[in-house]
């Protein structure tokens, strides 16, 4: 048994694998073992004996090979002893041991085989690169820190400069501000009492176990389509009705030329103890290196602006049921006025938010000359559609903000070499990190450890400035050139939105966080902005020819037979349909009333046949997918007009403006014509 355990621990001792692993790192102890008994057994001087014994263990090399240097050392030593030679001088000739171990490793190592050698060049090149990139990450780490941007321009500051140049009486947000602390003072409780009602009848429906039941939503919430029948529309009416003193001022504000609010990073009420309601902005510090990036401007005035064209809407419907008819176009007027006012921000949401006033103004019109179309006289049709030809410049985008708000990241995220080029640095980081994950205020940006070790691959893998630079205005200078030339130029702006994608990810997926620029994060969507600015053009041109009709069968008693009735006494031109350029807007008279339609997506005429998916906007895509040569060059044909494929939109119309009421049967007579300002 105990032999048996011997064995077992010499094995273990010998033969382990994990100890010949462990002898071969350390390149001591019992690997040279073997060599040692030969050594022993050769029964040399004790000298030489330990000179060989330790020239065989500074060859480090592996056991079987120690063992065969060690043959041959006590080979040559024997055969000197034997000659005569005394152990001094055979240690004198032998030379510096460290040297001779040297000389034999090499030599043993030649020896090795092929797979070993080709083994230790690949190891021998990998510790190269691993050194080189070392070496350049080194490098690229003091770059990453000690890059610092340089802060030149203070964009909030320009925005707010545009107000300089007027006075405060041509200013409305003072009044908007004013109209908005006494609307929320008057609105809560009556929001309140309503919020209750509104629970309790729902509850009750809920216990009826009636599955056919609709939750009733309040009334102020449905502002402005309250529906006469709904149980709180009263109470409602009556709450913009208590409100018309505001609403005569606020309607007096809307025509003021700009919003006129000075823009800012933060909110305080003033006095502290004040009202929570008085928005007052912290104006933004005149060093722009002690500001958050221009993303985070704040935009107030917008969601006010959209409260009171919805309370405008309502008190229009109010006023037309009450048969004020005066404050019916005075409503109308303001919510024109509205939509064409400056905040000089330039932003997207800006612009969409205009466009969003013009539509629901255009939606205001239609559903007071369809429910009550004696409201508007002759004289206010006329102003309306003159006033209507003045918001037309506000339907377009002009990205001026989107511009700004990308040269302020730019210059906070670059170093700045005065050539328009420049390098990430580690504040930049911070920016883009916190765009990326829509947490950007500048007091919470941190950067952890991971993210400092990554930084010098995110510099070596980002984009220069000025690549990114050329990369945003290029596409929004094609953008401004789209708008000019019309719908049918959308399909080039969508191919260099694809191209500019795919240049943004040609990297492998799992580096697109780590290399993200500037430009990828604050690209808009900006062939659906256009796309919205086309739609808004053709809504708006119904809409004025909406108002040409009505005001022609004011002057005839009946309507005009033909668009081309209305050319030149009471239009300049008619309306062009954008999905079918060269040709007007399709009209047709109804039983009860007329159309406005557009072909739509499929480009044909379906006398009117409403679209089956009314889910959507028409696609302009669908009508002009465009054809490209083989450089994705837009091809145009021989009048400069792109070449387009074959439609692929869905069949039926799109219902611009649909009068639906009582026809006019009485026959036609002289009366004055529109007076046209346009």
């Amino acid at each position: 048994m105990s032999n048996v355990l011997s064995n077992a621990w010499n094995w273990s001792v010998e033969k382990s694998p994990l100890m010949n692993i462990s002898r071969w790192i350390l390149h001591q102890g019992y690997p040279n073992s073997q060599a040692r008994g030969l050594i022993e057994s050769a029964q040399l001087p004790p000298e030489l004996a330990d000179l060989i014994d330790s020239t065989v263990k500074r060859t480090k090399l592996w056991r079987s090979e120690r063992a065969e240097i060690a043959r041959e050392l006590i080979t040559h030593t024997q055969d000197a002893l034997e000659s005569g030679r005394t152990p001094e001088r055979i240690i004198e000739s032998f030379g510096n041991p460290k040297k001779v171990a040297k000389l034999l490793r090499r030599s043993a190592k030649r020896k090795r085989p092929l797979y070993w050698r080709t083994l230790r060049n690949m190891r021998r090149a990998i510790t190269a690169v691993l050194a080189l990139l070392f070496v350049v990450y080194t490098i690229q780490l003091v770059r990453y820190i000690s890059g610092k941007p340089n802060i030149k321009t203070n964009y909030a500051q320009i925005i707010n400069s545009y107000n300089e140049a007027y006075s405060e009486e041509e200013k409305a947000w003072p009044i908007y501000n004013e109209a908005n602390i006494a609307w929320n003072a008057l609105s809560t409780p009556v929001q309140d009492q309503q919020r209750e009602e509104v629970r309790i009848f729902n509850d009750n429906r809920a216990n009826m176990e009636d599955d056919d039941a609709e939750l009733m939503s309040t009334g102020f919430h449905l502002i402005p389509r309250v529906p006469t029948d709904h149980p709180q529309y009263d109470q409602t009416a009556q709450l913009v009705r208590d409100f018309s003193d505001e609403l005569n001022q606020l309607r007096a504000a809307c025509h003021r030329p700009i919003i006129g609010i000075d823009l800012g990073f933060d909110l305080e009420i003033t006095p502290p103890d004040g009202n929570p309601h008085d928005i007052r902005m912290v104006s933004p510090d005149s060093n722009p290196d002690l500001q958050p990036t221009l993303v985070e401007l704040l935009l107030p005035h917008l969601g006010s602006m959209r409260r009171f064209a919805n309370l405008l809407y309502f008190d229009a419907l109010v006023a037309a049921r009450d048969g004020d008819h005066d404050r019916v176009y005075e409503n109308l007027s303001a919510m024109l006025a509205m939509s064409r006012q400056q905040s000089f921000d330039g932003t997207i949401i800006a612009d969409l938010v205009n466009i969003a006033i013009a539509h629901l103004t255009e939606n205001a019109m239609q559903q007071i000359l369809n429910e009550y179309p004696d409201t508007l006289s002759r004289s206010q049709l006329v102003a309306l559609s003159h006033e209507l030809v003045l918001v037309r410049p506000a339907l377009h985008m002009s990205f001026e903000g989107e511009r700004m708000m990308f040269d302020d990241v730019l210059q906070r995220t670059y170093t700045d070499d005065g050539k328009g080029n420049g390098r990430l640095t580690r504040h930049g980081s911070q920016i883009l990190i916190g765009l990326n994950s829509d947490h950007i205020l500048q007091n919470e940006l941190s950067m952890n450890p991971a993210q400092l070790i990554t930084g010098p691959v995110a510099l070596s893998l980002a984009p220069d400035r000025k690549s990114q630079y050329e990369t945003y205005h290029t596409m929004m200078d094609l953008v401004d050139a789209v708008q000019e030339q019309g719908p049918q130029y959308l399909p080039k702006l969508k191919a260099h939105e694809r191209q500019v994608e795919r240049a943004f990810h040609k990297g492998p997926q799992v580096l697109d966080n780590l290399i993200v620029g500037p430009a990828e994060l604050l690209m808009p969507a900006l062939s659906r902005a256009v796309d919205r600015v086309f739609w808004s053009h053709m809504t708006h041109d119904a809409t004025k020819t909406m108002l040409t009709i009505e005001i022609y069968a004011r002057d005839h008693d009946v309507y005009p037979e033909t668009l081309s009735s209305l050319t030149p006494n009471y239009l300049p031109e008619l309306p062009e349909d954008s999905f079918n350029p060269g040709h007007t807007l399709k009209y047709r008279i109804t039983d009860s009333g007329y159309i406005l339609y557009s072909v739509g997506s499929d480009g044909d005429d379906d006398s009117g046949k409403t679209h089956d998916d009314k889910r959507r906007f028409p696609e302009f895509e669908d009508r002009f997918p465009g054809k490209f040569d083989a450089q994705q060059k837009l091809i145009l044909d021989e009048t400069g007009r792109p070449v387009h494929a074959e439609p692929v939109g869905s069949d039926g119309d799109w219902i611009l403006i649909e009068i639906d009421r009582a026809p006019i049967e009485q026959e036609p007579d002289q009366s004055p014509a529109l007076e046209s300002s346009n």
